[in-house]
């Protein structure tokens, strides 16, 4: 009989001083409890969008978190989970709130809906696939600071970002998009389906997009792509999580017809937004090429940065240069 080179992969941890109840002597085998080493990440939103985590988990990346199942209050239902990620974030509450077990829900989760949060599976398990939780905007607003720090914390490896492209029309043809990222085609614009809150509707999209490109009181119609006739229905689900959706694609663009814009408001007028739902919208990074110390007599208007810094951008591009570099292209510095 051959030598074991140790105990075979399906070996449990028991107590050393425990004896056998088969007969046979030997150890009571005891099963090591795994359920609680796993953990369960989410996500945070408005209707408006995405918010920042004061949890967060990487240093460049503050809108995925994550907790364990331990610290969630038996029994763990929908509204226990709720109660835990509004304490851990400092919301005031559960009430007004909406869980959705992930990014690809139709509906949000019943409040004693039980989730199978412990274990190797179930909603949250894994930080490509999270839970969703939708807040208030006044909620948000009003919350208490973050006393988490990110600094030490690694960095995210993230992946390509997925784009709902789009195209701009009104009753008179095409519109200049504020999203436009081709300088040879402004009518085309494009948002990370990131951005768009559960449950991905075409009204989230719709109301993504419009706050977008700052329109405030424009109705918008949306057809699958540039030859459809008919109107998407404003409850469809969207499979933004899938490999292949509405708009995925460069060259089959969702079209979007905007309406005039109602009585009182004028043309071009934006919306007014906080600085904490500006900054949860910003889900693009990039790193400086160089450092960049701006005499502010100069180029006040510019923050410095290091060399290698991540930063993030809303995505729209900016030409233009920069006062007293020789007129140095902004592009040389991103």
């Amino acid at each position: 009989m051959s030598e074991s080179n140790g105990p075979p992969r399906h070996c449990r941890l028991s107590h050393p001083n425990q004896i056998s109840s088969d007969g046979r002597g030997g150890e009571v085998p005891k099963t090591l409890d795994t359920s609680d080493l796993r953990y369960i990440y989410y996500r945070l939103y408005t209707k408006d969008g995405p918010i920042r985590s004061n949890n967060p988990i990487y240093a460049d990346n503050p809108f995925i978190s994550r907790t364990l199942p331990k610290f969630i209050t038996p029994p763990r239902n929908a509204l226990s989970v709720k109660k835990h990620l509004c304490k851990i974030e400092g919301l005031s509450g559960p009430t007004g709130s909406t869980l959705f077990e992930s990014l690809s829900s139709k509906t949000a989760a019943e409040e004693s809906f039980r989730l199978a949060v412990r274990g190797y599976s179930g909603p949250g398990a894994s930080e490509d696939d999270p839970m969703v939780l939708v807040v208030g905007v006044e909620d948000a607003e009003k919350r208490s600071a973050s006393t988490a720090q990110s600094d030490g914390s690694p960095e995210a490896v993230l992946p390509e970002p997925c784009y709902v492209y789009y195209r701009l029309y009104d009753e008179d043809g095409v519109l200049a998009s504020k999203m436009s990222f081709d300088s040879e085609d402004s009518s085309m614009g494009r948002i990370e389906t990131l951005s768009v809150p559960p449950p991905q509707t075409v009204s989230s999209l719709s109301s993504q997009v419009m706050k977008a490109e700052g329109f405030v009181a424009r109705t918008a119609q949306l057809f699958q792509d540039m030859d459809g006739e008919v109107p998407m229905t404003d409850n469809d689900h969207l499979p933004l999580q899938a490999q292949a959706y509405p708009g995925h694609f460069e060259d089959e663009p969702i079209t979007i017809v905007c309406g005039q814009e109602s009585s009182g408001k004028a043309e071009g007028s934006q919306v007014m937004t906080p600085l904490s739902a500006v900054d949860s919208s910003i889900l693009m990074r990039i790193k400086g090429k160089a450092t960049w110390n701006p005499d502010e007599s100069v180029q006040a208007d510019w923050l410095p940065f290091k060399r290698g810094e991540v930063l993030y951008t809303d995505g729209i591009k900016t030409s233009g240069f920069i006062r007293g570099i020789s007129r140095t292209p902004l592009s040389r510095w991103f």
